[in-house]
């Protein structure tokens, strides 16, 4: 019987993973080539995140299970399913609040846009810390033979584990979606400049090719100093080469979400599900 259900969900998945995804028409024969190629090419990875200052033992923690397919990225954040699709092809982002059964659709060209007056905003301010966002320059140290990085600056520094990937495919696709959805996450929270530095250090692992296996982000808020307490940040990272059940199970979940929730202007979205009063 599981091998019947496990058929059952991966034949349900297959075609929501690719409708989601707004392929092209295209005749059968190269539509079931394609969907081969898109099975073999899908991954998930597995990230989990936690907050703390320097020398407290407890941390928020938060865990996403980030889901690529055909033109598509899925990532599903917390317990709660919230979840956010990133179409490559159309280059938008629907948001998903299972909570409060509202979505909301964005277009990469929006928040391009915002980031260009956020930037015109920031650059108007003659504090150090500001002009530094504006062009983050890191001291950037690797060591060859265990694949760290590390970026220093006065604000912030990154150390990164990191490890070569197998596929120039996954390579693109997965830097693509980290790209957009460190501006989207500047765009969800235009208060945290954070992103802004994280942007080079993504730039640096994509030319490069390396996957960052655990990034240790120490953070001081008003920066180094003898008395300081920095925010420290660390992110677990695990490429999964196959989905699972589970997966495909979410998959067809966040398709009824997508079908069933009323949508919402980003502002309106923003207030019930993001920012709640």
């Amino acid at each position: 019987m599981n091998g019947l259900r496990n058929l059952f969900l991966f034949l349900s998945a297959l075609p929501i993973f690719f409708a989601l995804a707004a392929a092209l028409p295209a005749d059968d024969s190269a539509v079931a080539e394609q969907d081969e190629v898109a099975v073999l090419n899908q991954f998930r990875i597995d990230n989990v995140m936690t907050i703390r200052k320097e020398g407290d033992e407890d941390g928020v923690r938060v865990v996403t299970t980030t889901l690529f397919g055909k033109g598509m990225v899925i990532d599903f954040i917390g317990d709660n399913d919230e979840v956010i699709i990133y179409n490559r092809k159309t280059k938008t982002f629907v948001l998903l609040d299972p909570i409060h059964r509202v979505q909301t659709e964005l277009a990469l060209s929006e928040i391009d846009q915002f980031l260009d007056n956020l930037r015109a905003i920031v650059s108007e301010k003659k504090d150090a810390h500001s002009q530094f966002l504006l062009h983050p320059d890191f001291e950037i140290s690797r060591s060859d033979e265990s694949g760290e990085l590390s970026f220093s600056s006065k604000w912030y520094e990154y150390l990164v584990s990191t490890r070569s990937f197998d596929d120039p495919e996954l390579s693109e696709a997965y830097f693509e979606f980290i790209d957009v959805y460190t501006k989207l996450n500047l765009y969800l929270n235009p208060g945290n400049y954070t992103p802004m530095a994280r942007m080079v250090v993504n730039g640096v692992l994509a030319r490069e090719k390396r996957f960052p296996a655990k990034i240790r982000l120490t953070l001081y808020p008003k920066g180094k100093g003898l008395f300081a307490k920095p925010d420290i940040i660390t992110s677990d990272h695990k490429i999964i080469r196959r989905l699972s059940e589970e997966d495909l199970g979410r998959i067809v979940r966040a398709s009824h979400f997508s079908e069933q929730f009323p949508k919402q202007t980003f502002g309106n979205y923003y207030k019930t599900a993001i920012r709640p009063e």
